[in-house]
């Protein structure tokens, strides 16, 4: 007898390991069972059916167990294998099939089966034979609760990991609070599905009660600051995560990584990937793209596609997050050039790959290459366009002038158009400075969106460039009946690791007189080189030399400032702000790149802006 059928402890395993194990060795591995005596050992037995169950061979598990066992000890373990497997759906069909009545471990093998099926279906992660995740769920809690085991521990933690995983918070927060003594596993996995739902304040207050956290608590409260664009609180959260020794693995990067990409930290971005190579961690597709987008968000593309051309191994979502790194760059040929070797890599695009490249030949003014990507969506990929992609078009259309085409493409589009399409054809109308077309697209704007304050912003933009200043009054007035306020213009910047925010005016910052000192001499060389401030989008009819005042307090300014007098000449500004960069400080900013010698990156609410010695990426195509 081969050395390896001698003890069937050290062969289950590596057996229920192996995707695909031959025929010949289940059969050997059965007679010597069989021979042994060993089948009768209940233990063996049940390890004999779950290893067939999670190899894939689930016909040949049923043959093996009794049909009228003493107890269900080998029935539940093919239960166990099942849900831990790649198809946990088939527990649901050997749970109708046990022989005695299901026991607690039954249930909560059933419950941990619904739950995987719950978390691929969020992840929007296929699974063979997959059905109504939901409906799984709620027929398995019912099991559980007609069955009398409802109240166990392991079922009750199941069943609140189970709805966490759903997303469904109230069903959570009720089964969580039937449970007298929660373990830390349901704790944990209420914790999460609290930070999932958006509720953080109630998932870090539980989570600041455990007595023990273990890292997957950690990572759930870190992902669900990041959920809710909490990022500054998401990177605190993790060094104190690190401060307690909790372990680190990959969830917990990417959502660091994440944060990262949200407020535009690229040091702290470019510690995660020291980090991973310095614990030589397996570049992953997850860790590979989360990487590629946290450098592109940063601005760090050239980064972004060396980490990209690194990876061993590509999805359509590292592809598309490499793509969308270029489009928001204003790369919009490379953009397109990529798309390309996607296609030719067999890669089938999605819906959120041609948003992407749709917005890099619209910033970069690619009309034509962009109308062949999109008639290519359906004809040659077979998806079918979203109300974003139309939206994105009439914005082609719109940027480069051609205002009539984009109107004749709102009337042709076989949908309603949604506030997205008005909102790309108003801000055409302000870049083209075509009053009429601007009230057309805020009156459709506003009947879907009344309390829209960038779309009124914009309308007062337009009456602003054209010195109509009743125009403007009549906007405000508007906004002020119906209570619309205007968001605060705010920007960060990264200095020594640590996030500063500057609001429009703001004197807060702990070195507010050396900025003002910076903003003065700023203001001194540029004048010198000719400057005129740019005050036509101030909005109210005052002196100019009020208009001057109020834009140079933009809170761009305050952080380019700040940038000039924190950070070592060698090293590039990097800017993030929530809104749209005005002309006055777009222009400002080109200046102060070839007065000052500095290379600077601003992010704004569209694109992003690197400017260089005078000139800027965008090529005042923007």
């Amino acid at each position: 007898m081969p050395p390896l059928l001698r003890d069937p402890a050290t062969v289950l395993p590596s057996l229920a390991a192996a995707p695909h194990p031959h025929p010949h060795l289940l059969r050997a591995l059965h007679a010597h069972l069989l021979v042994s005596a060993r089948l009768a050992s209940l233990s063996h037995l049940a390890a004999f059916a779950a290893a067939l169950a999670s190899s894939g061979h689930l016909a040949y598990a049923r043959l093996v167990l009794p049909r009228r066992p003493a107890t269900l000890l080998a029935h539940n373990a093919l239960l166990r294998a099942l849900a831990r497997g790649a198809r946990p759906g088939l527990a649901f069909a050997a749970f109708r099939d046990l022989p005695l009545p299901p026991d607690h471990y039954s249930l909560s093998f059933l419950v941990r089966a619904a739950t995987a099926l719950a978390a691929a279906a969020a992840a929007e992660r296929p699974v063979p034979g997959q059905v109504n995740a939901r409906l799984l769920a709620v027929s398995s809690h019912g099991a559980a609760v007609r069955r009398g085991h409802a109240a166990d521990p392991h079922v009750q933690s199941g069943v609140v990991s189970m709805y966490a995983a759903l997303g469904d918070v109230a069903d959570a927060r009720a089964a969580f609070a039937e449970i007298a003594c929660p373990d830390l596993v349901c704790v944990t996995a209420m914790v999460g599905a609290l930070a999932a739902g958006g509720d953080v304040d109630a998932a870090r207050d539980l989570f600041d009660g455990m007595p023990l956290r273990d890292h997957v608590a950690w990572n759930a409260m870190v992902a669900g600051y990041v959920h809710v664009g909490k990022s500054r609180e998401a990177l605190t959260l993790f060094d104190e995560m690190q401060r307690a020794g909790a372990a680190v693995g990959e969830a917990t990067l990417v959502s660091v990584l994440t944060a990262c990409a949200q407020i535009g930290a690229l040091n702290r971005g470019n510690w995660v990937h020291w980090y991973m190579r310095s614990r030589r961690m397996r570049m992953s597709v997850t860790l590979g793209t989360a990487l590629v987008d946290m450098y592109s968000k940063c601005g760090a593309v050239v980064t972004a596609m060396e980490v990209f051309e690194g990876m061993g191994e590509r999805n359509v979502y590292t592809w598309t997050s490499a793509v969308s790194g270029l489009a928001m760059n204003g790369m919009g040929l490379e953009c397109l050039e990529l798309f390309k070797r996607m296609e030719s890599a067999g890669i089938q695009p999605n819906g959120v790959t041609f948003v992407a490249v749709l917005r890099g030949c619209s910033m970069a003014g690619l009309v034509d290459e962009g109308q062949a990507c999109f008639d290519s969506m359906k004809d040659k990929h077979g998806v079918d366009p979203w109300l974003e992609h139309y939206g994105c078009m009439v914005d082609l259309y719109g940027r480069a002038g051609r205002l009539d085409d984009a109107i004749n493409f709102i009337n042709d589009m076989p949908v309603e158009p949604h506030e997205g399409v008005w909102g790309a054809l108003l801000n055409a109308s302000r870049i083209h400075n075509n009053v009429e077309l601007g009230k057309h697209a805020l009156d459709k704007l506003l009947a879907i969106e009344s309390q829209n304050d960038a779309a009124h912003v914009l309308l007062s933009n337009i009456y602003a460039e054209s010195q109509n200043w009743k125009g403007v009054s009549k906007v405000r007035g508007v906004m002020k009946a119906k209570g619309v306020k205007k968001v605060p213009g705010w920007s960060a910047i990264e200095v020594g690791g640590k996030i500063h925010e500057f609001f429009v005016g703001g004197r807060s910052h702990p070195r507010h007189k050396e900025i003002e000192l910076m903003l003065a001499e700023m203001g001194r060389r540029l004048r010198l080189q000719g400057y005129a401030a740019n005050t036509k989008e101030v909005l109210f009819d005052i002196e100019e030399e009020e208009k001057e005042g109020a834009i140079s307090l933009h809170s761009e300014k305050l952080a380019l400032a700040f940038g000039l007098i924190a950070l070592p000449e060698s090293e590039e500004i990097r800017i993030v702000k929530n809104l749209r960069v005005c002309k006055d400080c777009h222009d400002y900013t080109k200046l102060i790149s070839k007065v000052f010698n500095r290379e600077i990156i601003m992010r704004d609410r569209n694109r992003f802006h690197h400017f260089k010695d005078g000139t800027c990426s965008c090529k005042d195509y923007w």
